[in-house]
């Protein structure tokens, strides 16, 4: 018991060796589908959480690129290379995408390893946790959908345009 209790895991590791020793063994067919779902959920969370930090290291770099950028465009500029100001505007925009994904993949990975805190501490039945966990991943397995934000925009503007009455 130890070892599961670490400092240096993330949550969905916590969560899912703490499944594993619940219930990985047991002879109870919900406590395994139980199991299951956690297992399913942590390898989409380490997955985010993966992708997550390549984002944060690289937007990191970015970020002080454009910190440095007075000095790199001097030294370019002396060097005869021109177009400064393009180059900037291309990093900057470099950096603003990869700290968008960054913040993307940070928000999927919390939202997989509350779901699967969900799964864990639950008491609802198995078929309506397992219906309601099931519509999350499939939602979270369509990655960016951006149709999706530009319906609920129209939606707002339509319904703030409408009379009340």
């Amino acid at each position: 018991m130890p070892t599961l209790f670490s400092p240096n895991k993330t949550s969905g590791r916590l969560l899912v060796d703490f499944a594993a020793d619940a219930w990985g063994k047991s002879s109870s067919e919900p406590l395994k589908l139980r199991y299951l779902m956690v297992f399913d959920l942590f390898i989409k969370a380490r997955s985010y959480a993966i992708l997550n930090k390549v984002f944060f290291w690289l937007a990191l770099v970015a970020g002080f690129a454009l910190l440095a950028w007075p000095v790199i465009a001097f030294k370019l500029d002396s060097l005869g290379v021109g177009y400064s100001a393009m180059v900037q505007t291309s990093v900057t925009g470099l950096a603003a995408l990869l700290f968008a994904l960054y913040g993307h993949y940070k928000k999927r990975q919390t939202h997989a390893e509350n779901l699967m805190r969900h799964v864990i501490f639950s008491s609802e039945s198995l078929e309506l946790l397992f219906e309601k966990v099931m519509k999350e991943m499939e939602r979270m397995d369509q990655g960016f959908v951006f149709s999706e934000t530009v319906a609920k925009k129209a939606a707002a503007q339509s319904d703030a345009e409408r009379p009340e009455g």
